[in-house]
């Protein structure tokens, strides 16, 4: 995702464009949460200090005049494709509205593919397309899912037979990092082992373990302070998602449908009304804000492991949380102590 930082009347044609989604340009009264997730994104991804008001409760006729370049008019389009599901109902009215401003932007985004997807159930094809660009953009090194990445998926899967489990271990990768407990307790690296085995996590390397290109996902926790409790994973989808241009929408939708509608669409917890609005819009923005897209092509973890990560973060750009941010993940249990 793209930060943006809309003129004023800019600004105001986007938020009328999200109220007409949220309200299925008037015809459904929005629920406290959808109000609060408008407010949140205003602050958070609109930048605007004080939240606007909306002029009205149709899509803006003039709304592609008034958004000129292509930027301005995806990220807006992904914007509006994030509220359906807040709902918890994903009702067609209001995917009807995404839909119409995608054709008024002249935009085809991943996020309206999925809001249809959801509209007609197609949760399986859903789960299995979000697997594959998954498996592709994550697991593998090369931008596409090749025969041993989905092999991996299969070893994750099998259960433990004696003998051939063992053989499963790759040594030179698990002892790779094991040695990164031995780091300096201020570096990625530390952080990245340390993170792992306080939770239980197989290392990269054990028979169980996941590929070690997933490895990037526990780094995005690391660098973020998300911990990996529901509202951690929740946040820290949020984040990656805002992070990433290539899996943006999967993530995002992925969470918001998952974590906040109820709808079991990758393996997990499938819990109903997750979503804290101004945490999971200020974790986008902060995934939005770094200076490197970790899942864009090859991104060498080791190249940083021996860098404190405070300063990894500041080389990154990644907004730091504020005392006020800390008190309240804290009692959601979602920030790494």
């Amino acid at each position: 995702m793209k930060l943006i930082h809309p003129t004023p009347d800019q600004a105001a044609a986007i938020v009328q464009a999200m109220q007409a989604v949220v309200t299925a340009e008037g015809r459904i009264a929005p629920l406290p949460i959808e109000q609060d997730s408008l407010h949140a994104i205003q602050r958070h991804l609109l930048h605007l200090e004080s939240p606007l008001a909306p002029a009205a409760e149709t899509l803006p006729m003039d709304l592609a005049a008034r958004l000129p370049n292509e930027v301005l008019r995806r990220e807006t389009l992904r914007l509006l494709a994030l509220l359906p599901p807040i709902d918890q109902l994903v009702r067609p009215e209001k995917v009807a509205v995404v839909e119409a401003a995608a054709r008024q932007l002249g935009i085809e985004d991943r996020g309206v593919e999925i809001l249809r997807q959801a509209v007609r159930g197609q949760h399986k094809r859903m789960a299995m397309s979000m697997m594959r660009r998954s498996v592709a953009h994550y697991w593998s090194p090369t931008g596409k899912a090749r025969l041993r990445d989905w092999l991996d998926m299969v070893r994750i899967m099998l259960p433990p037979i004696p003998g051939i489990y063992s053989m499963l271990t790759n040594e030179p990768l698990l002892a790779r990092y094991k040695a990164l407990g031995g780091k300096p307790q201020a570096t990625l690296g530390y952080a990245l082992h340390r993170f792992y085995v306080e939770r239980g996590f197989p290392l990269p390397g054990e028979p169980k373990s996941f590929p070690e290109g997933w490895g990037k996902h526990e780094v995005y926790h690391v660098l973020s302070e998300y911990d990996s409790t529901l509202q951690g994973e929740m946040l820290n989808a949020a984040f990656s998602g805002g992070n990433t241009e290539k899996l943006c929408m999967d993530l995002l939708l992925a969470t918001l449908l998952q974590f906040q509608a109820g709808r079991q669409i990758l393996p997990g917890p499938h819990p109903v009304g997750l979503l804290e609005p101004d945490a999971f819009f200020r974790a986008v923005a902060r995934g939005a804000a770094m200076n490197v897209d970790l899942l864009a092509g090859p991104w060498d973890l080791w190249s940083v492991v021996d860098t404190p990560l405070q300063e990894l973060r500041a080389r990154f750009g990644i907004p730091l949380l504020s005392d006020d941010e800390r008190t309240n993940l804290t009692r959601a249990e979602a920030l790494i102590v």
